[in-house]
């Protein structure tokens, strides 16, 4: 797919839930998260944040330093781990972000950024044999507080 792979948030606490970090690995080798991602999926305690941690200590997530990423004039609805990823992206020609945000994929859009969301990752998922079913991956991160559109649950179908 791309050559740099960076990843929100909401995506990687909703992978983390379902236990499938390693799908990111198998999907895209090292993935990218900047700092403030990385402060957003730690700021609960719980298996969640430790899925992370552990992703992050086997090098399977990189953070990337706040201070190494360039700063741009985004809106003030979106969030830092948001804004970060939307800046790495831009600083990493043919990158593709993985983000779930309404505001942020918009953002990205304008921008002329790829992007995919989680529901689209799972698919890709299901379609390379790495997992059984991402609509009931979906169906449960949906269940433990995920918010899906009925667009996006749509886009399973779609790959």
């Amino acid at each position: 797919m791309a050559q740099v792979v960076i990843a929100d948030a909401g995506p990687l606490l909703a992978l983390a839930k379902l236990d499938g970090l390693h799908l990111l690995e198998k999907l895209f080798g090292t993935v990218l998260i900047p700092e403030a991602v990385q402060r957003e999926c730690m700021a609960k305690s719980g298996e969640d944040s430790e899925r992370i941690q552990q992703a992050i200590d086997c090098q399977q997530l990189q953070v990337i330093s706040s201070d190494a990423i360039s700063s741009m004039v985004l809106p003030r609805s979106l969030g830092d781990g948001e804004k970060e990823a939307i800046c790495l992206a831009i600083q990493h020609e043919h990158s593709l972000l993985i983000v779930d945000d309404q505001l942020a994929r918009r953002q990205a859009a304008k921008l002329g950024l790829t992007f995919i969301g989680l529901v689209r990752l799972l698919a890709i998922a299901e379609q390379q044999g790495l997992l059984d079913s991402a609509e009931q991956a979906v169906e449960t991160v949906r269940l433990a507080g995920y918010r899906v559109s009925l667009k996006i649950l749509r886009q399973i179908h779609q790959v």
